[in-house]
């Protein structure tokens, strides 16, 4: 059976995009069993750092195993590493070494983007013909490791770069975690249309699309209301499981060098976590596989 592939994206910076995805690559590892591959394509590298920790962080660089460097041979017209080999098993500071592996990005990757539209409009490419480059080799890529893993988790970067545009248009499933504020609402709603529109142009068929509330804070009147209107807009396609802004989920990201349970490292957010990986496995039983 072939992974789910499942993109994690907002427009907006600081909502917990990379938390979400390490809390639901977690859950799902340790309490479903799973086999999890996490792609980080967010050039702040803050999975990465979350899942490896900062010593095997720095391996994989040296090692030239990162996204920035896989990219960037193609820029420069070279054969790139197999995409498989960028694959680090068994990270993850939880004890009992669960089931998680990670493609590591690097603050690097932030020019790979920029150097590749360089190079291809020197070579007289134009902008849909290097999107569709890009959408392709990212395919390529995660196709060779699609029969190791249930679910392939990607960390896009804010915005909609090419990258992230790849990522979406390659998705079975889409999480947006977003602060509930008015703001973000409406952004959200604009977001989701352009998203799903573009879904559809690209690849000719819709991707389940889940919006998560986050950092949620049950005491402002504000975040309550416009989590209602986010589950009235939006149905099903909201999560009922609102991730609270609280220390013990913010603190589950700074890396332990001593290995502890998901109890241990979640605190009184855990059942939260938890939570999450149950409905998120519910929403995405009920999408087809692409």
């Amino acid at each position: 059976m072939s992974a789910r592939l499942i993109s994690v994206i907002n427009m907006k910076g600081g909502v917990g995009k990379s938390t979400t995805t390490i809390g639901l690559a977690e859950t799902l590892a340790v309490h479903h069993k799973a086999r999890v591959l996490v792609i980080d394509l967010d050039p702040q590298t803050n999975a990465s750092i979350m899942l490896a920790g900062p010593d095997k962080w720095n391996q994989l660089r040296e090692d030239e195993r990162t996204l920035d460097f896989y990219f960037e041979a193609y820029a420069l017209q070279m054969k790139p590493k197999p995409f498989k080999s960028l694959v680090e098993t068994k990270v993850s500071d939880l004890k009992g070494r669960p089931d998680i592996a990670l493609v590591a990005s690097a603050p690097e990757f932030r020019t790979v983007e920029r150097d590749m539209i360089e190079a291809f409009v020197k070579r007289q490419f134009h902008i849909d013909a290097i999107q569709k480059w890009i959408c392709e080799r990212f395919a390529q890529g995660f196709r060779t490791v699609l029969k190791d893993f249930d679910y392939i988790l990607v960390d896009c970067p804010p915005g909609i770069s090419l990258f992230a545009e790849a990522a979406l248009i390659a998705a079975d499933a889409i999480v947006v975690p977003s602060i509930p504020d008015y703001v973000s609402r409406l952004g959200l709603i604009t977001f989701r249309k352009r998203a799903l529109r573009m879904i559809n142009e690209k690849r000719g068929g819709q991707s389940l699309l889940m919006v998560l509330a986050t950092k949620y804070e049950d005491d402002m009147a504000l975040h309550r209301s416009e989590a209602a209107l986010l589950k009235e807009n939006l149905g099903s396609a909201m999560f009922d499981v609102r991730i609270p802004q609280i220390q013990d989920i913010a603190r589950a990201a700074e890396w332990s060098d001593t290995p502890r349970t998901f109890e241990q490292k979640y605190g009184e957010g855990a059942g939260i976590i938890r939570a999450l990986g149950d409905e998120f496995l519910a929403k995405v039983a009920l999408a087809p596989a692409l």
